[in-house]
């Protein structure tokens, strides 16, 4: 009988990664070439939140990410999620506007 491994937990929500994806902590179209391994639920997330621009100046740390109170509250709710379903998220009112 085959046991499944669970994968090793995601560094922003705790969740077990299934859906692993490398997120440019600075943006690659700005320079950026060191990654961090998250699940593309959160990796999703900060893309819908934040523009490039954004990441690269405000938001290119894990801490500066956590600090934000849209982010936390979307990782409160992700926690209580199944990590082997994706997640849809939506773009925030703030980063709507800035289209």
């Amino acid at each position: 009988m085959l046991t499944e491994i669970e994968p090793l937990p995601c560094p922003l929500c705790g969740r077990p990664n299934y859906f692993p994806s490398d997120h440019h902590l600075i943006p690659k179209s700005r320079g950026g070439k060191v990654t961090k391994t998250i699940c593309s639920d959160c990796h999703n997330f900060i893309h819908k939140v934040w523009t490039n621009k954004e990441l690269e100046k405000d938001y290119h740390t894990v801490e500066a990410i956590f600090a934000h109170p849209t982010f936390a509250k979307h990782v409160k709710w992700l926690r209580k999620q199944d990590p082997r379903r994706r997640n849809r998220s939506v773009r925030t009112r703030e980063r709507r506007s800035k289209r």
